[in-house]
């Protein structure tokens, strides 16, 4: 996985994955689009045990639901759990205090956006 930011989509999972939502919700219900989608990554990608990949999915999934005003409070909810626990940002505090910080401050505009 490459990542170039510590932006929600500034990663390779989060862009390859956009092209996966958009046929999916375009295709499908909502619900039936998040079974889909959950059950590709899953059996493609990853799942939680690999929290860097688990975030760029989940974060990336609810920044397109947001963006695209379909976003559930399943989702949501979950998204707002991993930030508040600090999932994930064990990798990102390898990287020095400052990409960490940098790391934190974006979950937490995009914590208040999805909001």
């Amino acid at each position: 996985m490459g990542t170039w930011s510590v932006s929600i989509c500034g990663n390779d999972t989060a862009q390859d994955l956009r092209m996966e939502y958009s046929a999916a919700f375009w295709k499908y219900d909502v619900e039936e689009a998040l079974a889909r989608i959950d059950e590709y990554v899953r059996s493609e990608m990853c799942d939680e045990s690999d929290e860097e990949e688990w975030c760029n999915y989940y974060y990336s999934l609810a920044d397109f639901m947001w963006k695209k005003g379909i976003l559930t409070e399943t989702v949501k909810n979950k998204a707002i759990e991993m930030i508040d626990s600090g999932f994930g940002l064990e990798l990102w505090a390898e990287a020095g205090q400052k990409t960490l910080d940098s790391r934190k401050k974006k979950l937490a505009e995009f914590k208040e956006k999805i909001l």
